[in-house]
């Protein structure tokens, strides 16, 4: 579909030399309209949904069970959608945007299951997949992605928000790492990333303090480009611009993100980061909080628990006294 979009657009700036211009307006409204109305696919585990607002940008809508966690299944499906942008062609997007069909998760954290001990080959591979899936990210400079976030996005959900390039928030978002308070950290590019977006002093107190960010603040410390106080207008800015960079030729887009790479964490802290992970998570202390996690939150579910996180982590320590954000 993305393809048949992209032709159509093509076939009409061709009749240009054929026709009149408002013959070959009208047709690009109805090929923007169309692709607009018809999301072409879905992932082959359902968990991404994508469709064509305009030429150049494809809006990829997360979808996976009650808090849109991270799991095998949305690896595989994230995967299969980023690795084949590394081979660019005439329908590559420019700009991608990850928004979500769940309104209170925009993006969720790991599966905890695969935290419990035993750790097995499977558990190890989900976290070598998450590795593959956030370094695309960053080294695909040829596509400019976008989080567009009205929803909670707590440890991998925030960790991978923060390794995007571009992060725009509406009323409906709260992120941040609770992984300390579970004796863990946020080994998933969270500390390296937060640390290079916010400042080391500002990072560490809301990763030890496993604090939450508001979008007013989340702004102003400039872990957000923009927030916006309304759903609808966060939805409308960020499209219009991402309809803005895709006008603009690739190459220019690709040797910005590409110089710019050098503010990036060092990969080699990140991976020492991401193996310490693996490392802590299987204390006593850690696996006994895990499981309490997993029991709070009845299996993961969209409770009363999830929904308030990152305070709802405190109940841990006998500290949450039950309101959401």
């Amino acid at each position: 579909m993305q393809r048949l979009c992209s032709s159509i657009h093509i076939l009409a700036t061709q009749m240009l030399r054929l026709s009149s211009p408002e013959t070959v307006h009208s047709l690009i409204q109805q090929r923007a309209e169309f692709c607009r109305d018809h999301p072409t696919h879905v992932s082959t585990h359902g968990t991404l949904a994508f469709s064509y607002p305009s030429p150049n940008v494809t809006r990829a809508t997360i979808n996976n069970g009650p808090v849109n966690f991270v799991d095998r299944r949305f690896a595989d499906d994230l995967l299969e959608f980023l690795i084949p942008l590394q081979d660019v062609t005439e329908d590559t997007p420019k700009v991608v945007i990850f928004d979500s069909a769940n309104p209170n998760f925009w993006l969720g954290h790991i599966d905890m299951r695969t935290l419990e001990t035993p750790i097995t080959d499977e558990k190890r591979r989900l976290g070598a997949d998450y590795m593959k899936f956030t370094q695309l990210l960053q080294n695909i400079t040829t596509t400019i992605f976008i989080a567009e976030m009205d929803g909670r996005a707590f440890g991998a959900g925030h960790e991978i928000a923060a390794q995007m390039d571009l992060r725009f928030v509406g009323p409906r978002a709260h992120t941040g790492s609770f992984e300390e308070a579970l004796g863990l950290v946020a080994g998933g590019g969270g500390q390296t990333y937060l640390g290079a977006v916010v400042g080391k002093a500002k990072a560490l107190e809301y990763l030890l303090g496993a604090k939450t960010f508001t979008g007013p603040e989340g702004e102003r410390l400039g872990l957000y480009n923009k927030y916006y106080d309304e759903s609808e207008a966060l939805r409308a800015g960020v499209l219009e611009l991402a309809q803005r960079i895709a006008l603009f030729p690739r190459v220019a887009l690709n040797q910005t993100k590409a110089v710019l790479g050098f503010l990036n964490p060092p990969a080699d802290a990140f991976q020492l980061d991401f193996d310490a992970f693996y490392r802590i998570e299987q204390g006593p202390e850690q696996q006994a909080n895990i499981r309490r996690f997993l029991e709070l939150s009845e299996g993961q579910t969209a409770n009363h628990y999830e929904l308030g996180l990152g305070e709802s982590v405190m109940a841990l320590y006998d500290r949450w006294d039950g309101s959401i954000a």
